[in-house]
Protein backbone atom coordinates (compact mmCIF):
# COMPACT_ATOMS: atom_id res chain seq x y z
CA UNK A 1 0.00 0.00 0.00
CA UNK A 2 2.89 2.43 0.98
CA UNK A 3 4.91 1.48 -2.20
CA UNK A 4 1.65 2.00 -4.26
CA UNK A 5 1.11 5.54 -2.33
CA UNK A 6 4.70 6.54 -2.81
CA UNK A 7 4.58 6.19 -6.86
CA UNK A 8 1.35 8.32 -6.73
CA UNK A 9 -0.80 5.27 -8.12
CA UNK A 10 -4.44 5.07 -7.76
CA UNK A 11 -5.83 2.76 -4.98
CA UNK A 12 -8.93 0.38 -5.86
CA UNK A 13 -11.86 0.85 -3.25
CA UNK A 14 -10.78 -2.13 -1.45
CA UNK A 15 -7.27 -0.81 -0.68
CA UNK A 16 -9.19 2.64 -0.10
CA UNK A 17 -10.72 0.99 2.85
CA UNK A 18 -7.08 -0.31 4.09
CA UNK A 19 -5.40 2.93 3.45
CA UNK A 20 -7.93 4.38 5.83
CA UNK A 21 -7.79 1.51 8.51
CA UNK A 22 -4.72 0.85 8.70
CA UNK A 23 -3.38 4.49 8.52
CA UNK A 24 -1.11 4.49 5.68
CA UNK A 25 -0.61 7.54 4.90
CA UNK A 26 1.38 8.31 8.42
CA UNK A 27 3.09 5.39 7.38
CA UNK A 28 3.99 7.00 4.65
CA UNK A 29 4.83 10.26 6.12
CA UNK A 30 6.80 8.32 8.44
CA UNK A 31 9.00 6.91 5.70
CA UNK A 32 9.55 10.19 3.63
CA UNK A 33 10.43 11.58 6.84
CA UNK A 34 12.83 9.01 7.94
CA UNK A 35 14.32 9.21 4.19
CA UNK A 36 14.53 13.29 4.22
CA UNK A 37 16.38 13.01 8.12
CA UNK A 38 19.18 10.16 6.68
CA UNK A 39 20.00 12.01 3.71
CA UNK A 40 20.37 14.98 5.84
CA UNK A 41 22.50 13.05 8.14
CA UNK A 42 24.36 12.44 5.72
CA UNK A 43 24.74 15.86 3.93
CA UNK A 44 22.97 14.71 0.75
CA UNK A 45 20.53 16.48 -1.19
CA UNK A 46 16.57 15.72 -0.64
CA UNK A 47 14.61 14.19 -2.41
CA UNK A 48 17.07 12.35 -4.94
CA UNK A 49 15.58 9.33 -7.15
CA UNK A 50 16.22 6.32 -5.98
CA UNK A 51 19.01 4.68 -8.43
CA UNK A 52 21.11 7.47 -6.97
CA UNK A 53 20.51 6.96 -3.22
CA UNK A 54 21.53 3.45 -4.10
CA UNK A 55 24.64 4.82 -5.57
CA UNK A 56 25.65 6.83 -2.78
CA UNK A 57 24.75 4.21 -0.77
CA UNK A 58 26.97 1.62 -2.34
CA UNK A 59 29.65 4.37 -2.17
CA UNK A 60 29.48 4.64 1.26
CA UNK A 61 29.98 1.09 2.04
CA UNK A 62 32.82 1.11 -0.22
CA UNK A 63 34.44 4.05 1.84
CA UNK A 64 33.70 2.32 5.31
CA UNK A 65 35.18 -0.80 4.22
CA UNK A 66 38.35 0.57 3.29
CA UNK A 67 38.30 2.95 6.94
CA UNK A 68 38.15 -0.54 8.47
CA UNK A 69 41.07 -2.02 6.66
CA UNK A 70 43.19 0.85 8.00
CA UNK A 71 42.07 -0.06 11.36
CA UNK A 72 39.57 3.04 11.59
CA UNK A 73 36.08 1.39 12.91
CA UNK A 74 33.47 3.89 13.36
CA UNK A 75 32.04 2.31 16.53
CA UNK A 76 28.21 3.45 17.80
CA UNK A 77 28.56 2.02 21.14
CA UNK A 78 32.59 1.54 21.79
CA UNK A 79 32.33 1.59 25.93
CA UNK A 80 30.42 -1.94 24.75
CA UNK A 81 31.50 -2.80 20.97
CA UNK A 82 35.14 -2.42 21.61
CA UNK A 83 35.89 -4.62 24.28
CA UNK A 84 33.57 -7.17 22.74
CA UNK A 85 33.98 -7.10 19.11
CA UNK A 86 37.25 -5.01 18.58
CA UNK A 87 39.93 -7.75 18.21
CA UNK A 88 42.26 -5.06 19.74
CA UNK A 89 41.20 -2.05 17.01
CA UNK A 90 41.28 0.86 18.68
CA UNK A 91 38.24 3.12 18.84
CA UNK A 92 38.71 6.33 16.59
CA UNK A 93 39.26 9.41 18.36
CA UNK A 94 36.49 11.35 16.79
CA UNK A 95 34.49 14.70 19.32
CA UNK A 96 31.97 12.75 21.11
CA UNK A 97 28.18 14.40 20.29
CA UNK A 98 27.77 17.41 22.55
CA UNK A 99 24.57 15.46 24.38
CA UNK A 100 22.89 16.80 27.28
CA UNK A 101 23.93 15.15 30.47
CA UNK A 102 20.73 15.41 32.22
CA UNK A 103 17.53 16.06 30.66
CA UNK A 104 15.41 19.65 30.98
CA UNK A 105 13.46 19.53 33.57
CA UNK A 106 9.94 19.83 31.87
CA UNK A 107 11.17 16.23 30.64
CA UNK A 108 11.56 14.74 34.22
CA UNK A 109 8.55 11.99 34.27
CA UNK A 110 8.19 9.67 36.40
CA UNK A 111 6.56 6.33 35.39
CA UNK A 112 6.25 3.37 37.42
CA UNK A 113 5.06 0.66 35.24
CA UNK A 114 5.69 1.27 31.41
CA UNK A 115 3.24 -0.26 29.41
CA UNK A 116 4.57 -2.11 26.62
CA UNK A 117 4.81 -0.32 22.98
CA UNK A 118 2.20 -2.08 20.37
CA UNK A 119 3.89 -3.37 17.60
CA UNK A 120 0.99 -1.78 14.62
CA UNK A 121 0.51 1.98 14.04
CA UNK A 122 -3.60 0.93 14.66
CA UNK A 123 -2.70 -0.24 18.02
CA UNK A 124 -0.07 2.44 18.80
CA UNK A 125 -2.82 5.40 18.08
CA UNK A 126 -5.34 3.12 20.22
CA UNK A 127 -3.03 3.15 22.92
CA UNK A 128 -2.18 6.71 23.05
CA UNK A 129 -6.25 7.56 22.92
CA UNK A 130 -6.16 5.52 25.85
CA UNK A 131 -4.09 6.94 27.82
CA UNK A 132 -4.82 10.64 27.08
CA UNK A 133 -8.58 9.36 27.81
CA UNK A 134 -7.87 8.75 31.51
CA UNK A 135 -6.19 12.52 31.81
CA UNK A 136 -4.52 15.16 30.16
CA UNK A 137 -0.39 14.27 28.99
CA UNK A 138 2.36 15.84 27.64
CA UNK A 139 3.98 14.36 24.19
CA UNK A 140 6.71 13.19 26.90
CA UNK A 141 4.36 11.62 29.27
CA UNK A 142 2.71 9.66 26.80
CA UNK A 143 5.97 8.66 25.39
CA UNK A 144 7.05 7.34 28.65
CA UNK A 145 3.78 5.76 29.74
CA UNK A 146 4.78 3.01 27.11
CA UNK A 147 8.40 0.74 27.01
CA UNK A 148 10.10 1.96 23.34
CA UNK A 149 7.63 4.64 22.54
CA UNK A 150 9.43 6.93 19.47
CA UNK A 151 8.72 10.22 20.78
CA UNK A 152 8.75 11.61 17.32
CA UNK A 153 6.20 9.17 16.55
CA UNK A 154 3.92 9.57 19.57
CA UNK A 155 4.14 13.61 19.07
CA UNK A 156 3.46 12.69 14.94
CA UNK A 157 0.02 10.52 16.44
CA UNK A 158 -0.96 12.68 19.02
CA UNK A 159 -1.01 15.65 16.12
CA UNK A 160 -2.85 13.14 13.87
CA UNK A 161 -5.42 12.59 16.62
CA UNK A 162 -5.69 16.32 17.06
CA UNK A 163 -6.72 16.84 13.49
CA UNK A 164 -8.93 13.95 13.43
CA UNK A 165 -10.68 15.40 16.46
CA UNK A 166 -10.47 12.50 18.80
CA UNK A 167 -7.94 14.51 20.84
CA UNK A 168 -7.54 18.32 21.81
CA UNK A 169 -4.48 20.11 22.63
CA UNK A 170 -4.72 21.75 25.91
CA UNK A 171 -3.54 25.89 25.98
CA UNK A 172 -0.85 24.12 28.16
CA UNK A 173 0.56 21.76 25.53
CA UNK A 174 -0.87 18.56 26.88
CA UNK A 175 -3.65 16.95 24.89
CA UNK A 176 -7.02 15.40 25.69
CA UNK A 177 -9.13 13.01 24.78
CA UNK A 178 -12.39 14.23 22.91
CA UNK A 179 -15.14 12.83 24.77
CA UNK A 180 -18.21 14.20 22.79
CA UNK A 181 -18.05 15.28 19.38
CA UNK A 182 -16.50 18.74 18.67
Amino acid sequence: MVEKLCANEKLTDKERAVHEIAACGVLRDLHDELDRLVAQAYGWPWPMEREEVLERLVALHDERVEEEKRGFVRWLRPEYQVPRFGGGVPAPEEPALDLPDEPAAEEVVKVVDAKPWPSDAIGQLGAIKAYVSTAPATPTEVRVAFAGAPATLVARYLDTLAMVGEVRTLADGRYQAVTEPL
